[in-house]
């Protein structure tokens, strides 16, 4: 059975990008929000979640959506999604559990290569 990816991100845009680059050899899950973020999490159970920083919420939602899922559960794979010039909070996403994070605009091979090295 395919590993599952939650792509957590407000911009369709950005989530159809990462939907197209992964679905071929992942189930894809998407949400659009902090709170729906928490509830797929839950209801999903995914092997790896995308959670860009910035939600609708506020720019600490994404932090506050990684926080509650390694209070769930520490061992989560959890690779952040930030813009460029974001790096005092990428710092404080790795020390809030963050596995990785992935830098907008995005990089196909990047992108891949992250993934794999946590989903094989």
């Amino acid at each position: 059975m395919a590993k599952k990816i939650l792509i957590a991100d407000d911009s369709l845009f950005m989530r159809k990008v990462l939907k197209d680059m992964l679905s071929d050899k992942y189930e894809i899950t998407e949400t659009e929000s902090a709170s729906e973020t928490q509830k797929q999490f839950k209801k999903e159970k995914p092997d790896l979640i995308l959670l860009d920083i910035i939600m609708p919420e506020g720019p600490e939602a994404g932090i506050g959506v990684l926080r509650a899922v390694m209070k769930a559960d520490p061992q989560q794979k959890v690779v952040m999604i930030t813009a460029v010039g974001q790096d005092s909070i990428v710092s404080e996403c790795k020390n809030a559990g963050a596995a990785d994070y992935i830098t907008k605009p995005f990089d196909k091979t990047e992108v891949i290569k992250t993934v794999e090295k946590y989903l094989g």
